[in-house]
């Protein structure tokens, strides 16, 4: 690297700095002052000696143009709905932002973005469109466009989001017993086994079916590998939601229900297929079972949330279960079933209570069903 003193026609005197990679000149800029050139050359060093350095003129491509290019790369590698209900719009609120260099974006430009946005949005759709941004930075620091993800500066405004987060409604194995039993009277076996296999492995429906016998592992243990998805109406994805495969233990039920379905099948044939052998859809899979008629208030993925707190309140621990519902952190995990998450010390807590609150003729749960014994 050097740096040359230029004297321009009108006698003013600048300082050009030159980075080279080898024998080649890879980046640079003139500066007023010695001391900026120098300051410049030794951050240009540092980075070329991290392997961090990024080409100055990479960054002059616009942000328009490098996040519809990425955009474009990322269809089939995510989930379809995400694709183009979460990341298209996102993109799209970029408008002002859109004609500048990509390089020249700041964390400060994402934050005026955010406000703009919560005029119209809730929060927690401006917490998944700063993924997006994120995201897409991530890609372009690996890209070598920029040497930074800006988005990881950014804090969106305080605030609480102005729509109500759903809450998770399962089963306990008593009503999902239930439900599979009087679905029973309504459809075939096949139907109603979908349940239990649901509610006691979490997975979700596409994983469902896009299900292969080769998927289904015998040995050391029953185990379903994950690693596929279809939604319905779409093309199979060769990932998951969470991006990564999982394998899912199987109890001694579910294996019993899995295991006779795939016998005499080829690898590659699907465990759950429709009558013409394609992939089963919710939909379809909904109407012919009748769960309308016996869903008691929930969703079918209320039967995932099923297995994940039967697995908790079973005393599986938290990274475990986490693994099982292929969440991208325990964090995550706790968030969804905290309040379903029992711990010795709240049952120990009980006790002590129920002895302080009872007298020497037990508690007032245990008086009353002694009553109602006396009485019959």
């Amino acid at each position: 690297m050097t740096i040359s003193r230029v004297t321009r026609s009108d006698g003013t005197v600048r300082f050009r700095v030159r980075v080279k990679s080898g024998r080649n000149v890879v980046a640079s800029r003139t500066f007023d002052k010695k001391g900026d050139a120098q300051l410049w050359e030794s951050a240009q060093k540092r980075s070329l000696y991290l392997g961090e350095f990024v080409d100055p003129k990479a960054g002059r491509e616009l942000i328009g143009a490098a996040m519809d290019r990425w955009h474009v790369g990322r269809e089939g590698t995510i989930g379809n709905k995400t694709y183009s209900d979460t990341e298209r719009p996102a993109l799209r609120h970029v408008k002002a932002l859109r004609s500048r260099p990509v390089g020249a974006v700041t964390a400060r430009d994402f934050e005026t973005l955010y406000a703009t946005l919560l005029r119209s949005l809730s929060r927690d759709t401006v917490v998944r469109y700063r993924q997006v941004y994120s995201a897409f930075f991530s890609w372009a620091v690996a890209s070598k466009l920029v040497n930074k993800n800006v988005v990881i500066d950014s804090q969106i405004p305080k605030g609480t989001s102005t729509k109500a987060k759903r809450e998770i409604f399962p089963f306990n194995v008593a009503e999902l017993r239930a439900v599979h039993t009087e679905m029973l009277s309504y459809s075939n076996k096949t139907n109603a086994d979908i349940v239990l296999v649901l509610g006691l492995s979490g997975l979700r429906w596409g994983e469902l079916a896009a299900l292969r016998v080769r998927d289904v592992q015998q040995l050391p243990y029953p185990a379903l590998r994950v690693s596929r998805s279809q939604s319905d109406g779409q093309e199979v994805r060769n990932v998951t939601k969470g991006g990564k495969t999982r394998t899912v233990p199987l109890t001694d039920e579910v294996a019993s229900i899995i295991l006779p379905l795939i016998r005499h099948k080829q690898p590659d044939d699907l465990v759950y297929p429709n009558t013409v052998g394609k992939p089963r859809t919710n939909r379809n899979w909904t109407r012919d079972s009748h769960w309308g008629d016996v869903h008691r208030g929930r969703r079918v993925h209320d039967l995932r949330h099923t297995a994940a707190t039967i697995w908790l309140q079973s005393g599986v621990d938290l990274k475990t279960v986490q693994a099982w519902l292929g969440h991208s952190s325990a964090t995550l995990t706790a968030d969804l079933y905290a309040h379903y998450m029992g711990s010795d010390a709240d049952t120990a807590a009980l006790a002590r209570m129920n002895r302080v609150l009872g007298d020497a003729g037990g508690t007032p749960i245990k008086k009353l069903q002694r009553s109602r014994t006396a009485v019959n």
